[in-house]
């Protein structure tokens, strides 16, 4: 074979390497942008309420049990010098905060991205009658890193 002909062959399979490496750059980049989108980078939780009865005497005190699901991509563990906590605040019916920053229980082990743990959370119903909800956050040291949207509607008898 000439020389010619090899240069001409190197060339070729040199240009569609390039092309191959230029269209998975390309794959990739569309990949990633989608994972984030998907997977934001940040806290963030599913909140699941597992608790039947939500009708408490005035003053009493109970547990909330609930399902805590990481949707962020952030991992919550329990062994950094700052671990990520749940806590609540209670509102009234006009959502106006009664009693702030409650709770505050560390989320045991190390939960990923799509993970989940059970929780039990201590609460003491308000002692006024009437519908309160509950708002659920996670902390991380004394900031606030996620609020929940959905709020538990409790009744105080």
């Amino acid at each position: 074979m000439s020389k010619i002909k090899k240069s001409i062959i190197s060339i070729f399979f040199l240009l569609l390497s390039i092309l191959f490496l230029v269209a998975n750059v390309y794959i990739s980049s569309n990949f990633y942008n989608r994972f984030t989108d998907e997977v934001p980078v940040e806290y963030k939780a599913n909140i699941i309420n597992k608790t039947d009865n939500l009708n408490f005497l005035r003053g009493q005190n109970t547990n909330l049990q609930l399902r805590l699901v990481n949707e962020g991509s952030h991992v919550w563990n329990s062994s950094e010098p700052q671990p990520v906590m749940i806590s609540y605040n209670i509102l009234d019916s006009n959502l106006k905060a009664v009693k702030s920053d409650c709770g505050n229980i560390v989320i045991p082990g190390e939960i990923y991205y799509k993970y989940f743990v059970d929780v039990d959370v201590p609460l003491t119903a308000p002692n006024v009658k009437g519908p309160y909800y509950i708002e659920l956050n996670l902390r991380k040291g004394n900031k606030v890193v996620y609020v929940s949207d959905e709020k538990i509607k409790i009744e105080v008898r």
